[in-house]
């Protein structure tokens, strides 16, 4: 492994341990499968990126995941963080859960918050949630209890189970089932009436609002998804020209991290996605006490930057590899063009879409992380 490389990962993490935690630090692993054993125990964070993730022991701290199949039997006593194609947890998360994945399954005992968003999501019988619940997909099932409030966007949900508050929803249909209850009032903007099996299950008001159309659009159906792609397309095509026209070699930079570094530029790109946010805030109240509280906004627009330049940065790293595979020359500008139209494609496919392009702006933050550093290095070289 490079030297620059570890020293860069090094630093991400040292932000993210300057964010108010219990561990002083993290423990780090990476590869094609990461496995917790029942009899392991981890007094720390973990930080584990890989194809197959599973935690079958005890973690004594913080869960960032990010893989292909994440799966958690154990018991974590802090929060969980994942994202990944399908995310299960059937063991026991003693803080808050924040997952987006194609799929998320729920069979366990969350003792704080469930944020949650994908393609399906589903909390079955054995799961329970302690506070509130916050879920957005094309399809959510809820046959575990929720303890306070639950809000949920998307296109169907059923509540099969007890919300111990209110329930808020933007949905295209809501169901509640005759084991479904509502301990609060409900508020739901659809365009279809909710179907209760029983009105009594709702103890508070049922207020039903029909969503705002606004203006016709010009554009229907098929015609309207291109549209929108072109624009799309132009968009980020515009905002790559100008990066690699004005910053050649940072874009060249980046792409080379994308094809020589896969993995850990995936592994950067998660920590920068999570710790850029914190140090942020952690520079706003630490600022607003002794002073340069504005340095927050200063890191906050870096974050800013480095998500909007996620995706062209990315979409080099393809087209170039596509190139070298045809075994042609590879202009940075054509390996943009053919990498965004790849992603932008992709991005039409249900599920596989939402998984491509997250994967994306990770791979792209790491990238865009790399580029800036190994510039900084070629800059003091000459020094």
């Amino acid at each position: 492994m490079p030297l620059r490389i570890v020293r860069l990962l090094a630093s991400v993490a040292l932000i993210l341990a300057l964010s108010p935690s219990r561990a002083a630090a993290a423990d780090i692993r990476q590869g094609q499968e990461i496995t917790i054993g029942s009899s392991d125990t981890i007094e720390d964070d973990l930080y584990a990126f890989g194809s197959d993730i599973a935690i079958n022991g005890t973690i004594h701290g913080d869960l960032i995941a990010g893989g292909n199949n994440i799966s958690i039997d154990g018991t974590v006593t802090g929060d969980v963080i994942a994202a990944g194609n399908v995310v299960q947890i059937r063991g026991q998360v003693g803080g808050s859960v924040r997952v987006a994945a194609s799929r998320v399954v729920l069979d366990g005992k969350v003792t704080n918050d469930f944020v949650a968003a994908g393609n399906e999501l589903t909390i079955l019988g054995n799961g329970k949630v302690g506070r509130d619940a916050i879920l957005a997909g094309a399809d959510a099932t809820i046959s575990g209890p929720i303890g306070r409030d639950l809000q949920v966007g998307g296109g169907n949900a059923k509540i099969d189970s007890a919300v111990g508050g209110n329930v808020k929803a933007t949905i295209e249909r809501l169901q509640i089932t005759d084991r479904g209850s509502v301990g609060g009032s409900l508020k739901y903007t659809s365009k279809n009436e909710a179907q209760i099996a029983n009105a009594s299950s709702v103890k508070g008001s049922i207020e039903r609002q029909a969503p705002d159309n606004g203006r016709a659009p010009l554009f229907t159906g098929t015609a309207a998804l291109v549209v929108e792609w072109l624009k799309g397309l132009i968009g980020l095509l515009i905002l790559g020209i100008l990066v690699v026209f004005f910053f050649p070699g940072f874009s060249r930079r980046a792409g080379e991290a994308l094809v020589h570094s896969p993995w850990m530029t995936l592994a950067i790109g998660v920590l920068v996605l999570i710790g850029l946010p914190i140090l942020s805030i952690v520079f706003f109240a630490v600022g607003y006490l002794i002073g340069g509280w504005w340095i927050g906004f200063v890191v906050l627009a870096l974050f800013v930057v480095a998500l909007a330049l996620s995706i062209p940065v990315a979409a080099v790293g393809i087209g170039g590899a596509l190139l070298r595979i045809a075994r042609r020359p590879v202009p940075v500008w054509l390996a943009l063009l053919i990498g965004l139209v790849v992603l932008l494609l992709i991005a039409l496919i249900p599920i596989l879409g939402g998984i491509v392009i997250i994967g994306a702006l990770l791979f792209g933050m790491g990238a865009t992380t790399i580029a800036v550093v190994g510039n900084r290095r070629a800059e003091a070289a000459p020094a």
